[in-house]
């Protein structure tokens, strides 16, 4: 499909996250009419860092967005797993170390990369956002589609693509209500001034700790010239949580929660000015990711826990194949499904090897000091973590539906 056939159409995106951004432009790149809607009043800061691995930079250096990236990054001297209660450390091979350009790795805060995805799609194609903007449905014709939002006008368009995340309004009109399954585990994040760490732990160093029915990550991330280390912790959990991660948590049930951990997880956890608790749910999959002339992305339709850390990259995938196909020479319908037959089984194969991580990172080997460190050397050995992550890591999104 040439330049002049991509202006025709319009693509509308319900959903302003990662994924639905990274869409947009991409698409706005190639000459696409885009426009993307967000039921959110303003563009929030939110404290999270987000761990951009190979397959996932891919995507975004390609946008054009390396040089933003750099100047944000903080990359780590070291990743080391750490035992919970002792600290004793084992290095971890790191694919990103290798010489090589392709391996790009990008540990950034979430405010900080989506202000450049928005700063990048402003660039683009000025005014194409739209904020305080509700889908609550849409209709669906030969054609195209209409787009309805809560107390604002409706929108027609060539194409809908629901990017709205775990919550999908459009995922809901395709399917109805979709199971969500409670995995037993709960989650905890927080983002920590690095002058509230002990100068002995200051050591910019990619690490989980792990334990027999927790584990918590943590790395560095940088803000206007400030350091900070941003964690996430999962524990083993019976009690039902509601899926939000932007709902606070007592500091009391997250130090319960890690009673008896080493100082520093203690120390980390106590600096963070709020902290955040989630239920972690996966939901029953899809049949399809698309219908006639509506596609899902993102969390609206491959929501995981977070054990592999690949939720955010998975977006970026999936927007640059709805690129690929959106602007190749085939019509709309045909595109979407080529798009669902790309997309759908890769997706699903993640998402279920992040769910199998919670066995890696919690066992009861880990409460026994004197089998810890085999356990430890064999599930972090070069080869298991090449088993566990060159197959994710080595897919190369910009080569797909082209």
């Amino acid at each position: 499909m040439n330049k002049m056939a991509n202006a025709e159409k319009k693509v509308v995106i319900s959903g302003a996250g990662m994924g639905g951004l990274a869409t947009a432009l991409g698409l706005a790149r190639k000459g696409v009419q885009v426009a993307v809607y967000e039921q959110a009043p303003a563009h929030r800061e939110l404290g999270a860092g987000l761990w951009i691995s190979i397959n996932g930079a891919r995507v975004l250096n390609d946008l054009g967005l390396g040089p933003d990236l750099e100047k944000i990054n903080l990359p780590p001297i070291d990743r080391v797993v750490r035992l919970w209660n002792t600290a004793q450390a084992w290095s971890v091979y790191n694919k990103g170390a290798e010489n090589s350009k392709e391996h790009t790795l990008y540990m950034v805060l979430r405010y900080e990369l989506h202000r450049i995805l928005l700063s990048a799609l402003e660039k683009a194609q000025p005014g194409c956002i739209h904020l305080d903007h509700k889908c609550i449905g849409y209709d669906e014709t030969n054609d195209g589609v209409t787009v309805h939002f809560e107390g604002k006008p409706s929108v027609k368009a060539d194409v809908l693509i629901g990017a709205d995340g775990v919550h999908s309004k459009v995922r809901q009109q395709m399917f109805g209500e979709v199971r969500q399954n409670f995995t037993n585990a709960i989650a905890w994040r927080g983002l920590v001034p690095i002058e509230r760490i002990s100068e002995k732990y200051r050591t910019p160093m990619a690490t989980t700790w792990v334990g027999p029915t927790a584990h918590i990550t943590s790395y560095p991330v940088q803000h206007d010239g400030r350091q900070f280390i941003s964690f996430s912790g999962q524990v083993d959990s019976q009690q039902w949580e509601q899926e939000s991660w932007s709902e606070p948590g007592e500091l009391e049930a997250c130090l319960g929660d890690f009673e008896g951990w080493h100082e520093q997880v203690i120390e980390m956890i106590s600096g963070a000015d709020v902290l955040y608790k989630w239920g972690l749910f996966v939901r029953d999959e899809l049949p399809t990711w698309a219908r006639g002339h509506v596609a899902l992305a993102g969390d609206a339709c491959h929501s995981m826990v977070p054990y592999l850390g690949q939720g955010v990259n998975l977006a970026f995938e999936d927007s640059c194949v709805l690129v690929n196909v959106l602007t190749g020479d085939q019509g709309i319908e045909s595109a979407l499904q080529q798009y669902d037959a790309l997309r759908r089984e890769r997706g699903y194969k993640v998402a279920r090897a992040s769910m199998d991580m919670l066995r890696v990172f919690h066992h009861a080997d880990l409460g026994k000091e004197q089998r810890a460190r085999s356990y430890i050397e064999k599930q972090w050995s070069k080869e298991k973590v090449r088993e566990r992550y060159d197959w994710i890591v080595s897919y190369n999104a910009l080569t797909v539906g082209v």
